[in-house]
């Protein structure tokens, strides 16, 4: 028996796999960071495949069956379009992304976290000038909401001390 439950979603990467599937790394409200298939949706009829794209902000009903998570239904909330229009902003949500998909734990409910970033997609949106810095405030709050660190860190260090944690380089950041 699968059990279903509606969430808002942050679509945080998608892995395209065999026979019209999609695996999705989802940022949810109900479950936290989680991988979810997405079965069907590369068809040319599927309804929910605009909406999986990195950086959606979604309302998904998901279901849970035989330990594995599936995508039954989207509704998108937004698309963020205008981060999506300027590389400049596209490259510091993936950047953010990057980060926060490898320090989240898995089905593990974080709603701070989850409003920092919904507020982090926002305020790029609408951000104009200082992408840099907006980027390196959000990532030491993150890293202050996850427990990392109470204090401001310079973003040298900051990137140093992220690196640390996930164990890996974090690719370099062109805005």
């Amino acid at each position: 028996m699968a059990r279903k439950k509606k969430s808002l979603c942050i679509v945080l990467q998608k892995k395209i796999l065999l026979n019209k599937d999609i695996l999705l790394t989802l940022f949810t409200w109900e479950f936290g960071k989680i991988h979810v298939f997405a079965k069907g949706i590369k068809k040319i009829t599927s309804r929910r495949s605009p909406h999986i794209q990195t950086g959606n902000l979604i309302e998904a009903i998901i279901s849970y069956k035989e330990y594995r998570y599936f995508l039954d239904e989207t509704t998108l909330i937004s698309a963020f379009s205008k981060i999506k229009d300027k590389e400049a902003k596209l490259n510091a949500m993936y950047y953010y992304f990057f980060v926060l998909e490898r320090l989240l734990p898995e089905n593990q409910k974080e709603e701070q976290v989850f409003i920092l970033s919904k507020k982090y997609l926002v305020d790029l949106s609408s951000n104009k000038n200082n992408i840099h810095k907006l980027l390196f405030d959000y990532l030491n709050k993150l890293m202050s909401i996850l427990g990392y660190g109470e204090k401001k860190l310079a973003f040298q260090d900051l990137i140093s001390s992220i690196e640390d944690i996930i164990n890996e380089k974090i690719p370099i950041l062109i805005i």
